[in-house]
């Protein structure tokens, strides 16, 4: 009979284990921007977004013939920003690389700008089990016509339950950006860069976990239940014995 409780606890204690990492890979696109009436962009529903009209940048002269050239008015690339996805393989807890955004800040026209995007980040899970959930966050987009600099900030946002497992409740959070500091990777939740420049940064992101009310499988149901069965049987013999 020890043995039987004992092998009950340690499939349980199996189960739950087996949910405390996770792996798959990421994506990501670009919905929802917000701006002025004159706002321009491309790429809504793709990893690459733009905004923004490009300002005249200068003339150059375009072969038309022999001997004929004419001028042509050559303008800035507009504001970007681009999302590669990654594979992740993460405890929980543990702060992980949920992807990487490539921020360009180009020199665009006053009224054409771009206020605010949201990033749909998916995860599509491999481990436990072969699933997708999918994660919305927002960025604020500055745009100052002037050679100081413009920002991309993350919006603060909190964890999201995407899984109940085994009595346990499991969230995922995409926490900033990462960029290489003095001590490792730091956390910072603004890009700051100045016109023409590009700069890429991790995306971070952690799992966390909480129990809940949430019922144990089936099979560990199944199994107390057939433990539970087992004992009555031999409760039973011991008595006409």
């Amino acid at each position: 009979m020890k043995n039987l409780l004992l092998f009950a606890s340690l499939l349980v204690a199996s189960v739950s284990a087996s949910a405390a990492t996770f792996q798959g890979s990421t994506s990501g696109t670009f919905e929802n921007p917000t701006g002025p009436s004159g706002m321009v962009t491309t790429g809504v529903g793709t990893n690459e977004f733009t905004w923004g009209e490009g300002t005249y940048s200068h003339t150059s002269w375009q072969s038309c013939g022999w001997f004929c050239f004419q001028p042509v008015a050559q303008y800035n690339d507009p504001s970007k920003l681009e999302m590669s996805g990654t594979g992740f393989n993460a405890n929980v807890d543990q702060t992980f690389i949920a992807g990487y955004l490539n921020f360009y800040n180009g020199k665009i026209v006053s009224g054409t700008q771009a206020e605010g995007v949201d990033l749909s980040l998916t995860l599509n899970f491999t481990s436990p089990s072969a699933f997708s959930e999918t994660f919305t966050y927002g960025f604020s987009l500055d745009n100052v016509v002037n050679p100081t600099g413009d920002t991309t900030t993350f919006l603060s946002s909190v964890p999201t339950k995407f899984l109940s497992y085994a009595g346990t409740d499991y969230y995922f959070e995409l926490t900033g950006f990462g960029v290489h500091g003095k001590d490792g990777i730091e956390l910072i939740d603004e890009i700051f860069l100045k016109e023409g420049k590009n700069k890429t940064v991790k995306l971070l992101g952690q799992f966390t976990s909480m129990p809940s009310e949430v019922p144990l499988p089936a099979a560990v149901w199944l199994f107390g239940s057939g433990l539970m069965g087992f004992m009555a049987m031999r409760r039973r013999a011991k008595a006409q014995a």
